[in-house]
C-alpha cells in the first residue's frame, strides 16, 4: 500500500512539474510577445503620431481585433481542446478526421464572413466609430484601413486553431511564440516601409497582414511534428463537430459579456472629466502583463491537461492538477499584486511620464494602477477555473457567471464613480472579479472537490509570509533611496527594487520550506521532453 502511495505522489509531483514549466514555457514566450508589443506602440506613436491618422489606424485595426477575441484564440481553444482530448481516446485517426471537417468548417466561415466583412464596412464602422462619420478624410482612411486589415481575421483564427490543436498534443511554445510575429512585423513596416510612404497608416496595415500570414505559416510546421496537416473534409455531420459549437456559443457569449463590460466602462468613463479614459487604458496595460504571465500561461498549461485527465476518467488526477495550479498561481501572483500595490507610481512614472503625459497624469493613473492590482488575483483565478469548468465541458456555468459579474460591475461602478471617479470605476471592475471568483469556486467544487486542502493552505501561508518580507525590504529600499526624478535613473530604481523584491520573495520561500517547488521553478527549462519541444 506505502509502495502504491509513493508511485501516486511521484506520479502527481511529476504531472504537476510538468504542469509548471508548460505555464513558464507560456509565460516565457508571452513576456517576449509584451516587450516588443511595448516597442510596436513606442514606433507606432512616431510614425502616426495622435492626430487623426492615428484614429483611423487604431479604429481600422480594432475591428478585426474585436472578432478574433470573441470568435477565435481563447474561444476556439476552450471549445475543441476537451472534445479533441475525447477523439484522441479513440484513436488519432478519428481525432484527424474530426480536425479536418472542423477546418474545413472554420475555413469557409472565415472566408464568408470576411467578404461579407469587407463589403459591410461602413455599417461596422458606423457602430464602432459613429463619431467619424462627420469628418470625411478620416472616414475615408478609417474605412480604407478596415477593409485592408479585415483578412487579418481569417489568418489569425485558422493560427488559434491550430494553437488549440497543439496545446492539446502538450506542444505550448509555437502557439506562446505566435503573436510575437505580429508584433515584429509592425515593427518591421514602421521602420522599413512606412518612410517609402505618403500615407504611413497604409504601411503599417501591410504590418497587420504580414503579421497574420507568418502567424498561420509557423503554425504548419509544427502540425505536421504532431502528424497532423489539415485537409478538406466536408463531413460535417460528425457528433464531435456538434459538440464542439454546442461548446462554442456559451464561451463566446462569456467573451461577449466581459466586452460588454470594457465598453460599459469606457462609456461610463467618458461622464468623468478629460484623462479618465486615459488613465484607464494605461493602468490596464500595466495589469494585463502579469496576468497574461501568470494567469493566462497557467489556464492555457491547465485545460489540456484537465481534458486529458478527464477523458480517460482519472478525475482524482484532474482535481490534484488543478489544487497544484491554483496553489501555483496564488503563490506567484500575490507578490506581484502586492509589488504593483506599493510600486505603481515608480512604475507609471518610468513608463510613461514623458512629453504629453504630466507628473499630475501618472499620480492618476497610478492611483486607477492600485484599484485594478487588488483584483490582480481573481483575474488571475478566473482564468484558471474557467479553463477547469470548460474542461469538464461545462460552458454554461462561465457564462452566466460572466453576465452575472457584468451587471454587478455596472451596479458597483455607478456607485462607486460617485465617490473616486475613475479609480472607482477600476476598483468596481476588481470587486466584481471576486464575485465571479467566488460562483466558480463554487461549482467547481461539486466536481473536484475541496481545492483547499492542506498542503494548499500551508503553501499559501508562506507565501503570505514571504510576501510580507518582500514588502518590507521595499519600504526599506525606498527610505534609503528615494525615488529619482530623471528618467534613466529612475528606470535603475524600479529595476533595482523589483530584482530585490524578488530575491527576497524567494529567499524568503525557501527558509519557509519552498524548496522543491523553487528548484521545480528554476529547473523549469530543463528535461522538458518531446512534449514540449515543438
Amino acid at each position: 500500500m506505502a509502495i502504491e502511495q509513493g508511485k501516486s505522489n511521484q506520479a502527481t509531483g511529476s504531472s504537476s512539474s510538468g504542469l509548471l514549466r508548460a505555464a513558464s514555457k507560456v509565460g516565457s514566450w508571452t513576456m517576449l510577445s509584451r516587450v516588443l508589443g511595448f516597442v510596436r506602440d513606442i514606433l507606432i506613436a512616431r510614425v502616426l503620431g495622435a492626430g487623426p491618422l492615428a484614429d483611423a489606424f487604431f479604429v481600422a485595426f480594432k475591428l478585426p481585433n474585436f472578432f478574433r477575441r470573441m470568435f477565435a484564440e481563447g474561444t476556439l481553444t476552450v471549445a475543441l481542446v476537451p472534445v479533441l482530448s475525447d477523439q484522441r481516446e479513440q484513436g488519432e485517426a478519428q481525432a484527424h478526421d474530426f480536425l479536418n471537417a472542423l477546418a474545413t468548417l472554420l475555413l469557409i466561415a472565415l472566408l464568408g464572413f470576411t467578404l461579407l466583412g469587407m463589403m459591410a464596412m461602413p455599417w461596422l464602422l458606423y457602430v464602432f466609430a459613429p463619431g467619424f462619420s462627420d469628418e470625411a478624410d478620416r472616414w475615408a482612411m478609417s474605412l480604407e484601413l478596415a477593409r485592408l486589415m479585415f483578412p487579418y481575421l481569417a489568418m489569425i483564427s485558422l493560427a488559434a486553431l491550430s494553437w488549440a490543436v497543439l496545446n492539446t498534443y502538450k506542444h505550448f511554445a509555437v502557439p506562446a511564440a505566435s503573436p510575437a510575429l505580429l508584433n515584429v512585423a509592425i515593427i518591421a513596416a514602421a521602420l522599413l516601409l512606412a518612410p517609402s510612404f505618403d500615407n504611413p497608416a497604409r504601411a503599417l496595415a501591410i504590418g497587420v497582414l504580414v503579421g497574420g500570414f507568418l502567424q498561420l505559416a509557423i503554425q504548419f510546421p509544427a502540425l505536421k511534428r504532431i502528424g497532423w496537416l489539415p485537409r478538406f473534409n466536408f463531413d460535417f455531420k460528425q457528433p464531435a463537430i456538434l459538440e464542439t459549437l454546442t461548446l462554442f456559443g456559451p464561451a463566446v457569449l462569456a467573451i461577449a459579456a466581459v466586452q460588454i463590460n470594457i465598453l460599459v466602462g469606457t462609456i461610463l468613463a467618458t461622464l468623468l472629466d478629460a484623462g479618465a479614459v486615459s488613465y484607464l487604458y494605461y493602468s490596464d496595460r500595466i495589469v494585463q502583463l502579469p496576468l497574461a504571465l501568470f494567469g493566462i500561461a497557467m489556464s492555457t498549461a491547465l485545460l489540456p491537461t484537465l481534458s486529458s485527465h478527464l477523458s480517460k476518467g482519472n478525475r482524482l488526477a484532474a482535481a490534484e492538477d488543478l489544487r497544484a495550479g491554483l496553489a501555483w498561481l496564488t503563490w506567484i501572483t500575490l507578490p506581484a499584486m502586492l509589488g504593483a500595490l506599493y510600486l505603481a507610481e515608480p512604475i507609471v512614472v518610468t513608463l510613461f511620464e514623458r512629453g504629453a503625459f504630466s507628473h499630475v497624469d501618472s499620480v492618476a493613473t497610478a492611483h486607477t494602477l492600485q484599484a485594478y492590482a487588488v483584483g490582480l488575483i481573481a483575474f488571475c483565478w478566473i482564468k484558471l477555473f474557467a479553463s477547469a469548468c470548460y474542461a469538464r465541458k461545462d460552458a454554461k456555468a462561465p457564462m452566466r457567471y460572466a453576465a452575472i459579474s457584468v451587471a454587478v460591475n455596472i451596479v458597483l461602478a455607478v456607485i462607486l464613480m460617485q465617490f473616486w471617479a475613475y479609480v472607482g470605476l477600476a476598483l468596481a471592475t476588481s470587486l466584481a472579479a471576486f464575485v465571479n471568483v467566488v460562483m466558480l469556486y463554487r461549482r467547481l467544487t461539486q466536481t473536484y472537490g475541496s481545492l483547499l486542502d492542506a498542503d494548499i493552505l500551508k503553501r499559501l501561508l508562506t507565501a503570505i509570509v514571504a510576501s510580507a518580507l518582500m514588502l518590507i525590504y521595499l519600504i526599506a529600499f525606498e527610505m534609503q533611496w528615494v525615488f529619482p526624478a530623471e528618467g534613466l535613473m529612475q528606470g535603475l530604481w524600479l529595476t533595482a527594487a523589483i530584482a530585490g523584491a524578488v530575491v527576497v520573495f524567494l529567499l524568503a520561500a525557501l527558509l519557509l520550506g519552498e524548496r522543491a517547488l523553487l528548484m521545480r521553478f528554476l529547473r523549469r527549462g530543463n528535461s522538458e521532453g518531446n512534449n514540449d519541444a515543438a
